[in-house]
C-alpha cells in the first residue's frame, strides 16, 4: 500500500467501537441497535447458561405427606445416576421457599414443584406463604422485571377426582410460575386419587423431567415452553391465599364433615324408624 492507504495510530490506540443507531420509532426516541459483537456475546452467554449444570430446588406442599414423600424419593433416586447434568441443590417445603423467594433465580436454575390442594382448592398450610409470593410478584411484573426471568419448572400435582377443585393448587402455581417468568419445560403431571394411575403419572412425569434436565436442547432459555398451562387441563379456580386462608379451608372442610354428619343422622333415623315400624307389624 501507499502512503496515502496507510494511516499510522498512536501507539496505544484502541478503535472506538460503533453502535449504530435505529431510526426514531413512534415514540421519538433512537433506539441503539447491538453490534455483531454485542449480540454474539448474548448468543455466547445463552449458550453458556443453557450448557452449565443446572441448579434445581425441589419445593413440596402437602397435608398428608403423599406430594412430599413422591418428588423426595424421586430426587434421591436421580442423584444416584451416573452423568448428571444438573444437581438438586435444595429441598424444602412451600413457606421455607418463600422466605427466600426474592433470591430464588440468582440461586437456582430450575424449580421442580410437587403439591396438592387442601379444602376447596386452597394450598396446604405449609405451602400457603409460597403461592401467596407466586400471586404478589405476578402482580408486580406489569410494572418491573419478573421475578423468575431465567428460571425453569415443571409441576407434579396430588389430588382425587371426587372434588370439584380437583388439582386447583397444582394448576394455579403451573400458571403463576409461567406468569412470573419461569419457562415451563415439561407438562404438569395430574395424579388422582380416586383412580388406577397415579402411579403410571408419577412414572410418565419423572422420566420426561429426567429427560428434559439431561437434554440441553429441551432447557433452552427463551425458547417456547413445553405446552400451556391448561395441559393436560385448566380449570382453575383463584384462591385468597391472604391471611386465614387455610382457616378458611379448615372451616369449608369442618362444614363438608357436618354436612355428611346429618346426612347420616337422618339416614340413621329413617332406617330406626322403618326397623320399628316393622317390629311393630
Amino acid at each position: 500500500p501507499t502512503k496515502a492507504q496507510v494511516r499510522v495510530q498512536p501507539h496505544g490506540f484502541v478503535p472506538r467501537r460503533l453502535t449504530k443507531v435505529a431510526e426514531p420509532n413512534a415514540l421519538g426516541t433512537k433506539t441503539p441497535v447491538p453490534t455483531n459483537r454485542e449480540r454474539a456475546s448474548s448468543v455466547a452467554d445463552l449458550q453458556a447458561a443453557t450448557m452449565a449444570t443446572k441448579r434445581v430446588l425441589v419445593v413440596y406442599g402437602s397435608e398428608s405427606g403423599t406430594a412430599k414423600g413422591a418428588i423426595k424419593r424421586i430426587a434421591a433416586e436421580w442423584m444416584k445416576k451416573d452423568g448428571l447434568k444438573f444437581k438438586i441443590a435444595d429441598t424444602m417445603e412451600g413457606n421455607d421457599a418463600a422466605v427466600q423467594f426474592s433470591t430464588l433465580k440468582d440461586n437456582y436454575d430450575v424449580i421442580l414443584v410437587a403439591c396438592s390442594s387442601f379444602g376447596d382448592g386452597y394450598p396446604p398450610s405449609g405451602y400457603e406463604d409460597f403461592l401467596k409470593e407466586l400471586y404478589k410478584a405476578r402482580d408486580k411484573t406489569f410494572d418491573q422485571d419478573p421475578p423468575m426471568d431465567g428460571m425453569q419448572h415443571a409441576v407434579l400435582g396430588f389430588g382425587s377426582t371426587i372434588y370439584e377443585t380437583f388439582q386447583n393448587n397444582p394448576r394455579l402455581t403451573d400458571k403463576l410460575l409461567e406468569e412470573c417468568g419461569s419457562r415451563r419445560f415439561a407438562k404438569r403431571g395430574e395424579c388422582d386419587d380416586a383412580g388406577d394411575d397415579s402411579d403410571k403419572t408419577i412414572a410418565t412425569w419423572e422420566k420426561e423431567v429426567f429427560a428434559a434436565l439431561q437434554d440441553p436442547s429441551k432447557m433452552v432459555l427463551g425458547s417456547a415452553p413445553a405446552c400451556k398451562y391448561d395441559e393436560p387441563a385448566g380449570t382453575i379456580q383463584d384462591k385468597d391465599v391472604g391471611q386465614g386462608a387455610v382457616a378458611k379451608g379448615n372451616n369449608e372442610m369442618a362444614n363438608y364433615m357436618m354436612y355428611l354428619l346429618v346426612i347420616f343422622v337422618v339416614a340413621l333415623a329413617i332406617w330406626y324408624q322403618k326397623t320399628k315400624d316393622a317390629a311393630s307389624a
